[in-house]
């Protein structure tokens, strides 16, 4: 039996980091794997495409909205459980708990591993299907296992090794070997740390650099450029000259060329014309094509 609550035309401007952009046709938020099983059902039998959605902060959904459904994680799919062994902390988080969260948490307990990822934005299951990183530290790291939901609504379970990890790539995402399937949680397991306090000073640390960094004074969605083969997305957008350009609201940080954030009222299609307009001038000045990291939904 069917026992969502679907809304229609849901904003997102409210759900999404950017706090720009239109509304989803369908939105409902789940809270287990059988109620996941059940939006993906509504969204077959009514043909629509689907996409799932946790903190929103590397989505923008286009003006004109998503015709399709979104499926938030519910706070049932955030439970956390911690095992304490004399070296090691076993953590089995769900896709939607708050990876800067967890990694305080963990922290305090003194165990490292992932303490420098405290102020990446988004859930676990964002960072473990983009493989999260920050300061020399990746979330694959210290992953032991990941749960996951299979096309055909089967609870699996993946060793690490199993899900080919790389520079923010993982066997979960599109064209890879376990594309379709959904996050639902992982089992981490961090190292002991020298002491709680000398953790909560690289946290203290790393977030300094951070704030000094990067705009986190205005809306944004992250890094906008994943990082190319060669050299740095922000120095390449610098040489070319675009370090605060703007196009209405929508503008390439002065503080971090790497980031595009919303002045206040940016529209999502000044965003996106801002994002196309940066890998135009980098390519024809600097030969290299930056790959977004933003998902756009239209």
């Amino acid at each position: 039996m069917n026992t969502l609550n679907i809304k229609e035309n849901e904003p997102m401007k409210s759900h999404l980091s950017f706090r720009a952009g239109g509304n989803a046709r369908y939105f409902v938020e789940v809270n287990n794997a059988d109620e996941i099983l059940q939006a993906k059902a509504f969204a077959s039998e009514n043909k629509l495409p689907y996409f799932m959605l946790g903190n929103g902060t590397n989505v923008l959904v286009s003006d004109s909205g998503f015709n399709g459904l979104i499926i938030k994680f519910g706070k049932a799919l955030a439970e956390t459980s911690f095992e304490e062994s004399v070296d090691f902390l076993h953590v089995k988080v769900g896709a939607a708990a708050v990876l800067g969260v967890i990694a305080r948490k963990a922290a305090g307990l003194g165990f490292g591993g992932i303490h420098l990822l405290a102020g990446v934005p988004g859930t676990i299951g964002g960072a473990v299907y983009m493989n999260a990183g920050a300061y020399g530290e990746e979330i694959a790291n210290c992953i032991e296992s990941v749960e996951a939901l299979t096309v055909e609504g089967k609870v699996v379970t993946h060793a690490k090794e199993e899900c080919e990890f790389g520079y923010r790539t993982s066997a979960f995402q599109t064209g890879n070997k376990f594309a379709g399937e959904l996050i639902l949680g992982c089992t981490l397991k961090l190292p002991k740390g020298e002491s709680a306090e000398v953790l909560k000073s690289e946290i203290d640390a790393a977030m300094q650099k951070r704030k000094a960094s990067q705009p986190l004074d205005k809306p944004n969605a992250g890094s906008a450029f994943k990082r190319p083969a060669t050299g740095f997305p922000g120095a390449l957008i610098e040489q070319a000259g675009l370090k605060g350009y703007r196009i209405g609201d929508a503008q390439v940080s002065e503080k971090h060329a790497n980031f595009i954030v919303n002045l206040g009222n940016a529209t999502a299609t000044d965003i996106e014309a801002l994002f196309e307009y940066v890998q135009k001038e980098v390519f024809a000045k600097t030969g290299t094509m930056l790959e977004r990291e933003v998902i756009i939904l239209k």
